[in-house]
């Protein structure tokens, strides 16, 4: 009999997901920023129009989402407009609200090569702890699509290379069709896609923390498989393992043809070296060997492996342990080898991760 343990990946969900406080201040903040832009003179005049992308605008951020995106569209500009124009007059309306950072002693904004960053301190917390940031990325009409600005600054004044084509916009669009698309898996009658990216992002995240790839190139791998229907199951354990063992597919190809762009098809980027994907296809395999140990484990069992599994975050253990199970993977009361050397590794648990630990 499998082992799904329903009741604890439901609250696993619900732990990697932002929600109630944290989502409302989230949700102030990048309206505070967009109606600050929007009211200012000249960017109403370049016919701003701003829009939340990123994790947020996808619904797939994991708990505790420390960076919001929003979009700056310039509808009345085009890409033939340099760059550092646009850049430094939104930077001129960040700069005069919250101050500079490193300039002011409360400043707040951080230049970055494309975009401008906000910091938001939590009220809750001592001062000068940022509990997330809003990052405002200038954008063009380009294409059909949009453009953003090149992180390389030396390629402003050449206008066939200051602006890069992207489109969050459709990716956000896309990821929506197959969250309601009658094929995609559900879980207790709801889509499943969001959830099962969320706790994909808080397993990259607990293991390959600032490691590449990141949390965006795990989404888009998982995008791939799950558009193109090699997902399955009806479970949260289920449907978690077949997504990791399609991930660290998708990763071993992408040794030799980089992971294409949701949108465009073409290599994202920035481009990562073969021994980088090969390294990320090894851990995520590992990842998907303990979770079918899991899915063939008693409960106390599986429970302790999930939890190596999908780590912790702000709220504590993702994975809550089922009644009647210790930390150890043992009914509550047992006695063994485990428990006395206070152990809290699944016997046999070899790190996945290892890899990107031996390449510093």
């Amino acid at each position: 009999m499998t082992t799904t343990l329903d009741k604890e990946f439901k609250q696993a969900v619900r732990n990697v997901t932002i929600r109630d406080e944290k989502q409302a201040r989230a949700i102030a903040a990048h309206t505070e920023v967009r109606e600050l832009l929007e009211a200012d003179a000249e960017l109403r005049e370049w016919g701003i129009n701003s829009i939340l992308i990123g994790s947020y605008a996808r619904l797939t951020a994991r708990y505790p989402g420390k960076d919001v995106d929003v979009f700056l569209r310039f509808t009345e500009l085009s890409a033939r407009h340099d760059p550092a124009k646009i850049y430094n007059a939104v930077q001129r309306v960040l700069v005069a609200e919250y101050g500079l950072k490193g300039e002011d002693p409360n400043g707040r904004v951080t230049p970055q090569p494309r975009s401008l960053k906000i910091d938001f301190p939590d009220p809750d917390e001592p001062l000068g702890d940022t509990s997330f940031s809003i990052d405002a990325v200038p954008a063009v009409p380009l294409q059909g699509h949009w453009g953003i600005p090149n992180r390389d600054r030396q390629e402003w004044d050449k206008e066939d290379r200051r602006w890069i084509k992207t489109d969050p916009i459709q990716f956000a669009d896309d990821t929506e069709a197959l969250s309601v698309a009658t094929w995609s898996p559900q879980v207790g009658g709801d889509n499943a896609y969001r959830p099962i990216v969320r706790l994909l992002r808080q397993v990259r995240h607990v293991h390959l923390g600032d490691r590449r790839p990141g949390g965006l190139f795990v989404e888009v791998a998982a995008f791939h498989v799950w558009k193109a229907q090699l997902v399955a199951g009806s479970t949260w354990a289920d449907l978690l393992t077949s997504t990791l063992e399609q991930v660290a597919g998708k990763f071993a190809d992408c040794a030799t043809s980089g992971l294409p762009d949701p949108v465009f098809g073409t290599p994202m980027k920035p481009t990562l070296e073969p021994g980088l994907w090969t390294a990320a296809a090894h851990a995520f395999d590992g990842f998907a060997t303990l979770a079918r140990q899991a899915l063939d484990a008693d409960p106390c069992k599986a429970a302790k492996i999930w939890r190596e599994i999908l780590g912790t975050n702000d709220r504590g253990q993702v994975l809550v342990l089922p009644d009647g199970c210790d930390a150890n993977g043992l009914p509550l009361g047992a006695i063994s080898a485990v428990t006395a050397v206070g152990s809290d590794q699944p016997r046999g648990f070899a790190s996945p991760t290892a890899p990107f630990i031996t390449r510093g």
